[in-house]
Formats: structure tokens, sequence, C-alpha cells
């Protein structure tokens, strides 16, 4: 039986295709599963990538699609008979950051009066969300106890080359850029349907955004945006264009 592990990076128009996907599996087949306590357990599990690697394998083979805001490293470390096939998109490093801190203005009450720029200085959104965020979804060590997509990992050289790596064992790969190519291939590999049906990114509220940060953005993600640049290489390769 194929089974399927959807890596979503935050902000990427994830939670949309997330919802379509639904549409092609049982419920019961689905990782996580509902949790007691509501919604607020089950948003906790769905970043926790221990949580699921800490399953016994019998409970892993319940599932045939595998989700969350965990780092690439959890696919590897699944007690299955082989692993799950891959997919995950990415977004334009510096627009995706200005999604988060907008999300958080909006969904958070107590930054409903915050600028972007003291969301930005708030050190757990800023090591956890934002600070190169892709790229560290896809270098975190295999062997490493850091399995929770919010986990803080500093990304150098040597985890950028993993991370780059990494994305090249994805087995689709999609740019919030270009959604329709992307759930085009699903569909075509797959045979999922309904995946095009209205699928739009988690859309944040309109705020002015000043140059200077945008600035600090582009500097402080410089590692996020080469680690795009080659992301978007890859999908060049693979459509043949």
């Amino acid at each position: 039986m194929e089974r399927f592990f959807f890596i979503h990076i935050q902000k990427t128009a994830g939670t949309s295709l997330r919802q379509h996907l639904m549409e092609n599996f049982e419920r019961s087949e689905v990782y996580p599963p509902p949790q007691e306590g509501g919604l607020y357990n089950y948003l906790v599990i769905y970043q926790m990538g221990a949580y699921l690697v800490d399953l016994p394998a019998t409970e892993q083979a319940r599932f045939r699609l595998f989700h969350g805001h965990m780092p690439f490293a959890v696919t590897q470390r699944l007690a299955l008979d082989k692993p799950p096939t891959t997919f995950t998109v990415l977004r334009e490093p510096v627009a995706r950051t200005l999604s988060v801190l907008k999300q958080k203005k909006k969904m958070r009450p107590e930054l409903a009066e915050a600028s972007l720029e003291d969301i930005y200085d708030n050190r757990k959104y800023f090591e956890g969300q934002i600070l190169n965020h892709q790229a560290k979804i896809f270098a975190v060590p295999d062997d490493s106890d850091l399995l929770a997509g919010f986990d803080p990992y500093p990304v150098g050289p040597d985890d950028l080359a993993r991370a780059k790596a990494n994305l090249e064992k994805v087995d689709v790969i999609g740019l919030q850029s270009d959604m329709p190519a992307f759930l085009g291939e699903l569909e075509r590999r797959f045979g999922w349907k309904t995946l095009t049906e209205d699928v739009r990114e988690n859309v944040s509220s309109e705020t002015e955004v000043s140059p200077s940060l945008l600035d600090r953005i582009t500097a402080d993600n410089a590692v996020d945006i080469e680690f795009y640049r080659h992301a978007e290489k890859l999908v060049r390769a693979r459509a043949g264009s």
C-alpha cells in the first residue's frame, strides 16, 4: 500500500490543499487523527514530529496520509515497510515571512496593535517560524531530537547543503507561485480529485510594510532565499523547462 507524507510548510497555501486532500482519504487513514481536547491539541500534534516517530509500527501502518508542520527528517524515521511518497510546497521567503507576520497580527488578540516590526522582533516567532524556516525544515538531521516544525534550528553552510539534498529526495515539489502546476502533477501521478477546486492561500490581511523591514527580512533569510532558488531550479528541471 502506498503511503504519502505532505510536508506542510506554514503559509504556503498548504491549509487549503490539506482540506482537499481529505476528500481523497478516509478520515481514519489520515494522521494526525482527531484529538481529545479539540483543535488546540490537534494543532500541537500537527507540528510535533516526535509524537509520530514514537508511535509503534503497527499504529503508523494504520495511516495512508501523514501531514504536518514537521521536518523532512520525520519522513525518514517512520517504522514503515517502505518510506512514504513525499510532497511539499515552497514559497518565496520574503513573501512567506510577511504572511506569517500578518497572520500573527490578525489572529492573536495580544498582537492586534503591534507593528509588523514588533512581531518580527519576537524571538519565539523569529527563531521558530521565520528565520530561514523552509531551509530549516529540510536541514534538520535525521537523528535530531528537534522534530517539531517550529523548533529553532540555525542553518549553517553544511546544513544548507543537507537541506538541498533532502529536498531533491522529495517526490513532488510545488511552488506557491504556480499552484495549478503542482496540483495538476498530484492529480496526474496519484489520481487524486478535487485538488484544483478553489485552493487558495490562507490569506492574511493587508498591512503596510516598511522598506526597512523588507531589507531586514531579506538579509536575515539569505539562506532561505538561496534554498528557494534551488527549489525553483529543481521544479524547472523536473518539468523539462
